[in-house]
């Protein structure tokens, strides 16, 4: 289902989007999993941003809105977490890559 599509108008949309807003205002300051919420300034969707122990809390804060809202939920690393698993650059392969 399109978000656009499951609004009987504008007014109707807008509405939900500051109920949507609200809601993640208060998941931020309540020190949950949700760490960062916006939207694209063109409208044609947003981003959220989770720190959490399990996929499943996500799934759970976000089963909630899955009637008005498609999301595309992937899973990231930081640079710091990408470089423990890989066991750090080495020092010559920096250097290699600076001079570039």
């Amino acid at each position: 289902m399109s978000p656009k599509e499951s609004f009987r108008s504008p007014e109707e949309r807008g509405k939900f989007v500051m109920v949507m807003l609200d809601e993640a205002k208060k998941e931020i300051q309540s020190g949950g999993g949700l760490k960062d919420f916006g939207v694209y300034v063109d409208g044609s969707g947003g981003y959220c941003i989770y720190e959490v122990a399990k996929e499943t809390n996500v799934f759970d804060s976000l089963s909630k809105w899955r009637s008005h809202v498609d999301f595309d939920v992937r899973q990231v690393l930081t640079a710091q977490q990408l470089i423990d698993t890989r066991g750090g650059p080495s020092p010559s392969a920096a250097g290699e890559i600076a001079e570039q």
